[in-house]
């Protein structure tokens, strides 16, 4: 099964860190090794961004030389080499992260990402709830988020309700969240909220083959005929070969023409 990914926040970089100019004025900042070490990091972030991978690792390395310490560099390793499909490199990354920073809850939310991408979900949620606990992290949310679908994988229907629900409350404007919990309370049939959810998700996404699978049952039961037909013409047209797509023709046929009654199945 192909793993969609998690959300792993990033530090902002200015273009001068992704192009490495340096002013006249900063030439002395830049000669305390804090600084340098926070600028190669920086330089290395960039060009992750960028997928220059040779680059990212020749700034990244440039920090750990001064640093070796250094957590954000190795779990900026980690995402590199993860993306390359170097799992060992990456969990090594990972776990001397958090060795040399327990407290950093970046690194603690990357190596949940990794774990749940490699389908160790009881590992992932462990990493996941150390960092929802720092109520400091700025991107708190989407840690709630990968926690409730690495819950979901576990079979603990409670309690990943209770991380989207929180991740809501932080975030309003969560995307998966919304989507998530709009279908758990479809599936306990509370349906008005499920509803408002959907929209707004839809508000925030792009639609997927989930996203229009929950809008088609959703505008069944409000007799919202133009959405019904809308979502039902995208999910065929767009994503024909999913699952969701499947569960839409046995339920109202081929062509979709039998929507509240019989498959022609």
């Amino acid at each position: 099964m192909v793993q969609k990914p998690f959300n792993i926040p990033w530090i902002f970089i200015t273009m001068c860190a992704l192009t490495g100019c340096v002013t006249e004025s900063d030439q002395t900042v830049f000669t305390d090794p804090e600084n340098v070490v926070q600028k190669q990091i920086e330089l290395g972030i960039g060009y992750l961004r960028l997928e220059d991978y040779h680059r990212a690792k020749e700034n990244l390395n440039k920090a750990l030389t001064i640093k070796p310490e250094s957590a954000l560099a190795h779990t900026t390793f980690g995402v590199l080499f993860q993306r390359e499909g170097e799992i060992e490199l990456a969990e090594e990354h990972f776990r001397k992260a958090i060795r040399y920073a327990p407290e950093f809850s970046q690194a603690r939310n990357n190596y949940g990402a990794f774990l749940y991408a490699q389908e160790r979900y009881g590992e992932s949620i462990e990493q996941l709830s150390i960092a929802s606990r720092d109520h400091f992290y700025q991107t708190r949310p989407a840690v709630f988020e990968n926690l409730g679908r690495a819950y979901l994988r576990v079979n603990e229907p409670a309690r990943a309700e209770q991380a989207f629900v929180k991740a809501i409350e932080l975030n309003p404007a969560q995307a998966r969240a919304l989507l998530e919990l709009a279908e758990i309370r479809f599936n306990q049939e509370v349906y008005v909220e499920s509803w408002d959810l959907y929209r707004q998700h839809a508000g925030l996404s792009h639609r997927s083959a989930r996203s229009l699978w929950l809008c088609v049952q959703l505008a069944e039961r409000f007799s919202s005929k133009d959405e019904q037909a809308s979502c039902s013409l995208a999910l065929r047209n767009i994503f024909p070969a999913t699952e969701e797509y499947r569960q839409f023709r046995n339920r109202y046929g081929k062509n979709g023409m039998n929507m509240g009654g019989t498959t022609d199945e």
